[in-house]
């Protein structure tokens, strides 16, 4: 088959690859540009979509994540008892949120890159899943 008929199979391979309900079913919260030589931050969320479950995507660098706070629309806090360690372009796994579906205000959390000292920068995205 000729290289080009390839590039109009790459839609339908894809497809095969990753099924369009489960891209479907998380929606993009919020993000946050971290700088790695700086300890602490805040990731705001947009919208008022309620969730039961969220995730984290780090992009960029390596991180370990703790200290984690999550606000809710209702001014309510959790606080998840786990401690998070990124790969550069990694996820962390579900967060199960307390309670009913909830709208996620804010996440605070504090950081240190991987290695220590390191230098450049990452990108934490929020996303959630009713």
């Amino acid at each position: 088959m000729p290289r080009s008929h390839l590039w109009s199979l790459a839609p339908i391979l894809l497809s095969l690859v990753v099924p369009s309900g489960v891209q479907k079913e998380w929606v993009h919260v919020g993000a946050r540009q971290v700088n790695l030589q700086t300890d602490h931050d805040v990731l705001r969320a947009t919208g008022d979509a309620r969730f039961k479950r969220i995730r984290l995507v780090v992009e960029g660098s390596d991180l370990e994540m703790f200290d984690v706070r999550i606000t809710f629309g209702d001014g309510a806090t959790f606080t998840p008892a786990t401690h998070f360690s990124f790969k550069a372009n990694s996820k962390s796994h579900v967060i199960v949120l307390p309670g009913a579906a909830r709208i996620v205000r804010w996440i605070d959390f504090y950081y240190r890159s991987v290695p220590a000292h390191g230098h450049g920068k990452a990108t934490v995205h929020l996303y959630g899943r009713s």
